[in-house]
């Protein structure tokens, strides 16, 4: 994962810093419009995301946080970068890594007692207006200040590998929600029809395969991350596009 950034408030000196590693998501609805939390009582918004639990991999657990704090379901696209903090007053290393992904269902977050107190709210803005947002937030804890610097860097590189992106690629993106909203029920999917899939090897990059589905590998009427198949060329993966 490419560093970004590292943030801290003085020079850090010797050990004794407690090690955290985190997830974070830029994520984009059908609209372009990504969501992100506000934390009135501390008067600061930030990206979706939390810590990576014991025996979990990157990817549950940023699914698992962004089902707990947005409610929305998710396909990651490619990571976005690393940025690492220093926050010396609490002797804390935090390790961040971010993805850019697309939503494809939304629904209710499930807040804890800690976010229900902070006053949290969930607001979804596109990334011109999140990147102003964020700009113009004015902290008054200190963790705020580095949330603010941290997440405003995902923002203006996620932008930025938008922007980069050739112009079928960006549609594809910001448009993916749409289409890979049909690939993750069974229902739709038939032996015959032609899809794009992501294969396992792929998953990090978000790089699609097409093919014609032979088999139908998932059982469960539904999947969040896309009916499992195998084309007629043997490849299997998940479903992230049907063509009509």
């Amino acid at each position: 994962m490419k560093v970004l950034k590292v943030i801290h408030d003085q020079e850090p000196k010797g050990e004794g810093y407690q090690e955290r590693h985190a997830v974070r998501a830029v994520i984009l609805d059908d609209k372009g419009k990504i969501p992100l939390l506000f934390l009135a009582k501390y008067n600061f918004h930030s990206l979706p995301g939390g810590g990576i639990e014991e025996s979990e991999t990157t990817e549950q657990a940023l699914i698992r946080e962004i089902k707990e704090e947005t409610g929305c379901q998710i396909n990651l696209i490619k990571p976005i970068g690393r940025i690492i903090e220093y926050r010396s007053v609490l002797k804390a290393k935090r390790i961040n890594d971010a993805y850019l992904g697309t939503v494809t269902q939304k629904g209710t977050p499930m807040f804890t007692e800690g976010e229900i107190a902070d006053v949290s709210q969930l607001v979804w803005k596109n990334l011109d207006e999140a990147i102003q947002t964020i700009e113009s937030d004015e902290p008054n804890i200190y963790k705020g200040l580095f949330i603010q610097q941290r997440d405003l860097t995902f923002l203006k590189e996620a932008q930025r590998v938008i922007n980069s992106q050739k112009p079928e690629n960006s549609h594809m993106v910001l448009k993916k929600t749409e289409l890979s909203a049909k690939g993750t029920l069974r229902s739709n999917i038939k032996s015959g029809l032609k899809v794009a899939i992501v294969l396992k090897k792929d998953q990090p990059t978000g790089k699609l395969t097409q093919g014609v589905v032979k088999d139908i590998l998932t059982s469960s009427a539904e999947h969040h991350r896309g009916i499992k198949v195998r084309l007629q060329d043997g490849q299997v993966g998940r479903v992230q596009q049907i063509f009509n």
